[in-house]
């Protein structure tokens, strides 16, 4: 039996691995249970501390680690019952496993035991195989529980180094991007003078790569923003005609270098929803780079705005390839990407429709895809109209 342990003891027994270094609390009156029981664990090479009291017990466990209780049910001043209640109150010991040993056979008081949180029982009189037994049981499950927690406290960690990685280099990147992007379009603008062929096609091929990474970096700032919970929604009532025909002009001059009609389509007079402005033009920028990446030349990219019941919609379809049938599942889904290839050897990061994805998550919206029946992909946003 374990009395007053020592500092160096309770940290060793912080995080045990075995049963035979797991701490083992006894609550009974009864001074004869102590030691039947502790002759049982003892036996078993099990260590335990004894205490006499619901209310001592509790006291016990302030400045002590247990890893499983074992606990009689009629006890004077508080039963069983009523300190498993309150053990379940303590952050640390809502999930140490508590067997209780009772006389009592009757369901309600073994409904009313459970309902306050033990896991287990053991009927008087008491068993070596089967106090044992149950004993080591619960707590290899709770030990397989904590090994559990901390791989996913690892695992968590390291997510959150590499979201905040992914946050840092990609707001240092964007403002070189921007700059290279300006400067390029400034040259193809021919204000500095008139250009050969030659400069014409090397300053187009640095401003489509730029814009290329620059819609990456984008991307990646976005999913570091959602991923540590910085992004911030602003709602207002915003119509979405005008924000698809700004993007659709944005968008006007690669779909056209690729020789894709892009077609703006308003279906309804009113397209006013509760938006975030900056975040659904993401999602267009997204939609609409994805379906020019994917399609043919010769073909068409149509953005639609158009009611639908209570909600407003949003449909962005292509003539591409549409998705592979047993792909479907890949999209939505960080750095996942279908096994169609961009028609023009454009890169693709598998990450824009993951932020399409949380953007009208935030939205309280919904995102959806389908293959269309004359051949391509079409995209279908719900969003909410509620006024903000």
């Amino acid at each position: 039996m374990l009395d007053n342990p020592s500092s160096e003891t309770t940290t060793l027994l912080d995080a045990p691995r075995t049963c035979e270094d797991a701490r083992i609390l006894i609550v009974d009156d009864d001074r004869i249970v102590h030691g039947i029981v502790g002759k049982f664990l003892k036996r078993s090479n099990l260590q335990y501390h004894s205490v006499f009291s619901a209310s001592e017990a509790l006291e016990f466990l302030k400045s002590n680690p247990i890893d499983l209780i074992l606990s009689d049910i009629v006890m004077p001043e508080m039963d069983g019952i009523e300190f498993c209640e309150k053990l379940r109150t303590l952050s640390d010991f809502k999930e140490v496993p508590v067997i209780f040993f009772t006389g009592l056979s009757d369901s309600e008081t073994l409904n009313k035991a459970f309902e306050a949180g033990a896991n287990d029982y053991v009927v008087k009189p008491l068993r070596q195989a089967e106090v044992i037994s149950r004993a080591k049981r619960h707590l290899e499950e709770h030990f397989r529980k904590q090994a559990d927690k901390q791989k996913i406290s690892k695992l968590d960690k390291a997510n959150k180094s590499k979201t905040k990685f992914l946050g840092v280099a990609s707001h240092d990147l964007r403002n070189p991007l921007v700059s290279i992007r300006g400067i390029s379009q400034y040259l193809e603008s021919e204000r500095f003078g008139e250009l050969n062929d030659s400069q014409k096609e090397l300053t187009q091929t640095i401003t489509q790569a730029s814009e290329t990474m620059l819609s990456l970096v984008e991307d990646l700032l976005d999913v570091s923003k959602f991923e540590s919970g910085q992004i911030k929604v602003s709602l207002k009532n915003e119509d979405l005609a005008e924000i698809i025909k700004t993007r659709v002009t944005l968008h006007s001059a690669s779909s056209e270098r690729k020789d894709i009609s892009l077609v703006p389509q308003i279906n309804t007079e009113d397209a006013v929803a509760s938006l975030d402005k900056t975040l659904v033009a993401r999602v267009i920028d997204n939609l609409v780079s994805n379906a020019v990446k994917f399609s043919p030349p010769g073909t068409c990219v149509e953005v639609v705005v158009q009611n639908h019941g209570e909600n407003l919609q949003l449909i962005v379809q292509d003539e591409g390839p549409g998705i592979p049938p047993d792909e479907f599942d890949k999209l939505f889904k960080e750095f996942s990407r279908t096994s169609n290839l961009p028609t023009a050897g454009e890169s693709s990061s598998g990450i824009g429709l993951y932020v399409c994805k949380q953007i009208v998550s935030s939205h309280k919206g919904s995102i959806s895809v389908e293959n269309r029946p004359e051949g391509g992909a079409r995209f279908i946003i719900n969003f909410n109209r509620q006024s903000t």
